[in-house]
């Protein structure tokens, strides 16, 4: 009897380590970046840096050659839908106009990452 308790525990153990690792859910390390412009006269460049469950996204915006560097902290949440498509939850501390929390679509390459239209391709620090 004392046998199949120790068995049954052993059991129990692993099966609470796998949901526990089950549970960590998909995270991305590095920098991505995405130039989103009109032209030559104005748009800015996003820089999504991830690190654990953080982001730190610097936007760098350019107007008629003056530029203005913006830095928004969060967190982000990357999830699988029922139909295999992946989702990437941003929730920002503070946004701004071009960029929010939110959840967006997401799809990750070798050299890149894709958050709703937009692809961001791989930066190296």
């Amino acid at each position: 009897m004392k046998k199949s308790i120790r068995i049954m525990a052993v059991v129990m153990a692993l099966l609470m380590v796998t949901l526990v690792f089950a549970s960590c859910g998909k995270t991305i390390k590095g920098a991505y970046k995405a130039e989103i412009g009109l032209g030559g006269l104005a748009g800015y460049t996003a820089t999504y840096e991830f690190s654990g469950k953080k982001v730190e996204i610097t936007k760098t915006t350019t107007l008629l050659g003056s530029t203005n560097t913006t830095t928004m902290n969060g967190t982000y949440e990357i999830t699988e839908k029922d139909d295999g498509t992946m989702e990437i939850t941003i929730t920002l501390e503070k946004g701004d106009d071009d960029i929010k929390s939110g959840t967006y679509t997401f799809e990750e390459g070798e050299n890149y990452i894709k958050i709703g239209l937009v692809q961001y391709n791989k930066v190296e620090k």
